[in-house]
């Protein structure tokens, strides 16, 4: 946990990526879904906490019918540094024989997400295809060609903003920012 203020934290980050791109970004994303998934009736599975306001962002945009929910899976704890994958909620609907877009903000080293589609797999899901709003470019971790679509690739750099957080605030942001510490 940091002492640093929700507004020390702002003034000491900076613009990266700003809120026309992010919405260019969902567009595209939107765009190759609804071409790949035109005729299918998925399930929508946001990563909580963050994949929830570009998660809503994506959907207005979606034109095929789909149900929704979530699950709230993270390795961070209000932490910079990723651990143990705690898996606070599991969805409501039923994976079983569905196929199942499973969206998150980041994809950082990629352990949440293959765990929680390794989840959605073993309950039965027919395919599921990893989907999120940043890539973070390094080499920990999966390939970055592991994730099947992604809105923006990012530098390996602490960013928050557009549902990512810099601890557990600053998640409301239509930009993406980067901590400078």
């Amino acid at each position: 946990m940091t002492t640093m203020s929700p507004a020390e934290i702002f003034e000491k980050s900076s613009p990266l990526i700003s809120a026309e791109d992010v919405q260019q970004a969902i567009k595209r994303l939107a765009d190759s879904l609804n071409k790949d998934f035109a005729n299918t009736e998925p399930l929508f599975l946001s990563v909580m906490n963050g994949a929830m306001i570009p998660g809503a962002w994506l959907v207005t945009q979606l034109k095929f019918p789909l149900q929704m929910d979530y699950v709230h899976a993270t390795r961070y704890q209000s932490t910079t540094h990723g651990g143990i994958i705690d898996f606070r909620a599991k969805p409501s609907k039923s994976v079983v024989g569905r196929t199942v877009i499973l969206f998150d903000d980041i994809y950082d080293e990629g352990y949440t997400l293959e765990a929680i589609r390794d989840w959605c797999i073993g309950q039965g899901a027919e395919r599921v295809v990893t989907v999120a709003l940043v890539r973070k470019l390094h080499d920990r971790g999966l390939s970055r060609d592991w994730l099947d679509y992604f809105g923006l690739n990012v530098p390996d750099v602490y960013i928050f903003g557009c549902g990512m957080d810099a601890f557990e605030y600053w998640r409301e942001l239509d930009h993406i920012r980067v901590l400078d510490i």
